[in-house]
C-alpha cells in the first residue's frame, strides 16, 4: 500500500477516524514504513522540459 498522506489525514479518506487508527495500527504492526525523503524523480524531468508549465500548488 503507498499513500502520499500522512496518518491524520487517513481519517477523511474512510469517513472515520477509528477505522482509520485500527487500519494504521494493523499495517504498521504486520508491515514495514517506508518514507522517501528528497527530491522527487518525477517532478525534476518535467521540471527539465523547455515546454513545460507547472501551476503552483494551491
Amino acid at each position: 500500500m503507498t499513500t502520499n498522506l500522512e496518518f491524520s489525514k487517513w481519517g477523511s479518506v474512510f469517513t472515520d477516524e477509528q477505522m482509520a487508527a485500527a487500519m494504521i495500527d494493523r499495517l504498521s504492526h504486520h508491515g514495514h514504513l517506508l518514507m522517501a525523503v528528497g527530491r522527487n524523480y518525477r517532478m525534476e524531468h518535467v521540471l527539465m522540459r523547455q515546454d513545460a508549465v507547472v501551476e503552483p500548488a494551491s
